[in-house]
């Protein structure tokens, strides 16, 4: 493979991460503006962030599947010169990192919307998503058996 061929997937990938991050950033504002209108003397204008929220999650598992094609395309790009490209391992480690936040605080959401009382029966998580020692010790047990 030439160099241009290896550099052409490298900035493809880049690109690509970009656009993931910045779709996790506005998943995070939104999140974040839930957060802050949960909190607020009328939490029920939380409401509003639900369309835009379903949008940003589309668009979220978009950029799962092309990253996924891209990411073989960087594994077979050589270790030396992946190297050379410490800012693609930033920007990943700044994604998984946004990511972590925006679940801590989309969990804190759910438990604002249940104090609120403000989610269906329905909708309310099960006992193993509330405690997820439950799931552990499940997991563990069926493996002895």
């Amino acid at each position: 493979m030439s160099r241009l061929e290896m550099s052409e997937p490298l900035e493809s990938f880049v690109d690509e991460l970009k656009q993931y991050f910045e779709v996790c950033d506005e998943i995070n504002k939104v999140v974040r503006r839930e957060n802050q209108a949960l909190r607020s003397a009328d939490p029920k204008t939380v409401y509003e962030f639900q369309e835009s929220r379903k949008e940003l999650l589309e668009r979220l598992t978009g950029a799962q599947m092309r990253l996924g094609v891209l990411k073989t395309s960087w594994l077979r790009v050589p270790a030396s010169t992946r190297a050379q490209r410490p800012d693609i391992g930033t920007l990943i480690r700044q994604t998984l990192d946004l990511i972590m936040k925006t679940i801590v605080l989309d969990r804190e959401n759910e438990q604002l919307l249940l104090r609120h009382r403000m989610v269906p029966t329905k909708h309310i998580p099960p006992a193993g998503r509330q405690n997820p020692h439950i799931v552990a010790k499940m997991y563990k047990d069926s493996r002895n058996s």
